[in-house]
């Protein structure tokens, strides 16, 4: 379970949430630009600690509870000289074959991400982030750069990863994320 009970900003709080956040259930959190949407989800990653309060991912402190306990998915990065097979490689060797054909990378794999368009990019960081296994998901807007068919596939994902039992939360302006969601909390 993950529990926020905090004040969160960087220097100033720009929000306040006390909730439980439950396995098995993937949360919407959206609002206007500026909202504290990301600033939430960093928060709630303990990559920025909260202004008051605090942020529990099964009784622990999420900066103190240990590598892949929470696993926060934000702007994709990729390093130059590598191909999009060898970034899924880096994080799911095992997995790869069936990864690129997944999530149709396959005729891509021998390329590096410059080549290929910022959907395809967002298809590749997606699919090694996603496979990777945690209590909690925390991702920011997955649906950049996808068509409609692959936001479908995104939100098809991210359903799957919580009815595996993972807390995930999702920060997005998508009515279409928004409505696979089981619970919408608007800041």
């Amino acid at each position: 379970m993950l529990e926020v009970n905090c004040q969160y900003g960087h220097k100033t709080a720009i929000g306040a949430i006390n909730r439980s956040f439950h396995p098995g259930k993937l949360y919407g959190i959206t609002g206007a630009n500026g909202a504290g949407k990301s600033t939430l989800l960093l928060t709630m990653a303990g990559e920025l600690e909260p202004i008051t309060g605090q942020v529990r991912i099964n009784g622990l402190d999420p900066a103190r509870a240990g590598a892949g306990q929470i696993i926060r998915v934000g702007d994709p990065v990729f390093i130059p000289d590598l191909t999009i097979g060898e970034h899924v490689a880096l994080l799911a060797k095992e997995k790869q074959e069936e990864l690129t054909s997944q999530w149709q990378l396959t005729e891509y794999a021998s390329v590096p991400p410059s080549w290929v368009s910022s959907g395809q990019r967002q298809r590749v960081f997606l699919a090694k982030q996603l496979v990777q296994p945690a209590p909690a998901i925390i991702i920011d807007e997955p649906e950049r750069h996808l068509d409609s068919d692959w936001v479908d596939f995104v939100c098809a994902e991210l359903q799957q990863i919580a009815w595996d039992g993972a807390v995930v939360v999702v920060a997005t302006h998508s009515q279409q994320v928004l409505a696979a969601c089981d619970e919408v909390i608007e800041l």
